[in-house]
């Protein structure tokens, strides 16, 4: 209802004017960033210029093949030297990480940038102030990145001790933990933002 209310008339009995207390009408649109279209709109229009970025099919022999396959070689040396801890015969070459009994190659899609991407978009776009949301972005991504790195570091033991289960694992098992992983850091750092407030206007009954 969002017309205007009107006191009361007196009452037939006693011909007092009753009074009651000015009461909150809310708006037609009830504020929460999980209802309507805004909240996915804004997400779906974070990640997707995101997306393409990282996954255009650049030319073999570009400067963006170059600068990705120069990441994906850092990405490879981080994973190596974490695993050179645990097996001293660990060597990396570019993008190639490999040991006597096992190896694996990091590509684009195991460094994770998917859910990334999503993660970050999700807590760009969630209504909070804006100096919470730059730290909870700027947290959520190397966060994330350790939390890849173990599991890159799983597969190659998985792959070097129990090389049965290394398929269902890599596709599987570690994607999934992998999304709950992110979903728990999405709810944990949502936790405490306070929602947009439903609008009010006051009327007198």
């Amino acid at each position: 209802m969002t017309g205007p209310i009107y006191p009361m008339g007196p009452d037939r009995k006693t011909g007092k004017r009753h009074h009651h207390a000015p009461v909150a009408i809310h708006g037609d649109r009830v504020a929460s960033p999980f209802f309507g279209f805004r909240y996915p709109l804004t997400v779906a229009a974070i990640a997707a210029p995101l997306f393409v970025f990282y996954c255009y099919p650049y030319a073999d022999n570009g400067v963006m093949a170059a600068g990705i396959h120069s990441y994906l070689s850092l990405y490879a040396k981080i994973v190596g030297t974490v695993l050179s801890a645990l097996d001293p015969s660990v060597v990396v070459n570019g993008n190639d990480v490999a040991g006597h009994m096992f190896s694996v190659r990091i590509v684009q899609t195991c460094d994770a940038m998917e859910v990334n991407i999503l993660l970050a978009a999700a807590l760009a776009g969630f209504p909070m102030p804006p100096g919470r949301r730059l730290v909870t972005v700027l947290a959520s991504v190397p966060s994330m990145t350790l939390i890849n790195i173990i599991r890159l570091c799983v597969l190659y033991w998985v792959g070097a001790h129990a090389p049965s289960w290394f398929r269902r694992t890599h596709e599987t098992l570690a994607p999934l933990l992998l999304v709950a992983c992110a979903l728990v850091i999405f709810l944990v750092a949502t936790s405490r933002a306070k929602p947009e407030s439903p609008k009010c206007r006051v009327g007198a009954t």
